[in-house]
């Protein structure tokens, strides 16, 4: 019995083999290469941040003002979704190819607490007015707040996009187009991925 269905199962390959497999079609098999890379990042950028901030306290009057200062250091980087790419998205004409690319966006961002470091020269507890745990969280969430609000400001979608064109172009040239011409879809500002 085991014999017969490997016969039948040789028999199918072999007729397979002979009458030969229509060929793929090209816009699949570059839309599979795209989707498999996934996430591109394009650009990675390290940057310190100041926290700074104050605590005002009154008790019947005003008390001296505690001080807090600290830097830390943030890590973003941005690129381009490629498993966004849809097959309207590509249009492929002999040895041409354009693709509409989804719009930058922040793939990975880091703003690790262990690169904290508070400066104990300006860092000031006051009497009856000192930084607690609490309030240097607090500081420290609104200078992430800033980070995130500030994003667009720091050129990273234009270098992404500059820095995903070049290799872009690049690794379909290799594929064998001649011409590669890429254009991004329009992106409001700039946005984290859903797992961020």
């Amino acid at each position: 019995m085991k014999k017969a269905a490997w016969a039948i199962l040789a028999a199918i390959v072999l007729i397979l083999a002979q009458s030969g497999c229509a060929p793929a079609d090209p816009k699949i098999t570059l839309l599979n290469r795209l989707k498999s890379a996934s996430k591109l990042a394009a650009v990675k950028f390290t940057f310190n941040k100041i926290i700074w901030g104050e605590k005002e306290k009154r008790i019947f009057i005003k008390l001296k003002n505690a001080s807090f200062l600290a830097t830390s250091k943030v890590q973003i980087t941005a690129g381009i979704d490629l498993s966004k790419v849809k097959a309207g998205d590509v249009e492929i004409s002999r040895r041409s190819v354009k693709i509409k690319l989804p719009p930058v966006e922040i793939i990975a961002y880091s703003y690790p607490f262990e690169k904290i470091q508070v400066d104990r020269n300006y860092t000031a507890n006051r009497f009856l007015n000192p930084i607690r745990l609490e309030d240097m969280e607090e500081f420290l969430r609104l200078a992430d707040a800033d980070v995130r609000k500030s994003l667009d400001g720091l050129g990273l979608r234009r270098k992404a996009e500059d820095n995903t064109r070049t290799l872009l172009t690049r690794i379909l040239t290799k594929f064998g187009f001649e011409s590669v011409d890429l254009d991004f879809s329009p992106g409001g500002p700039l946005a984290f991925t859903a797992y961020e």
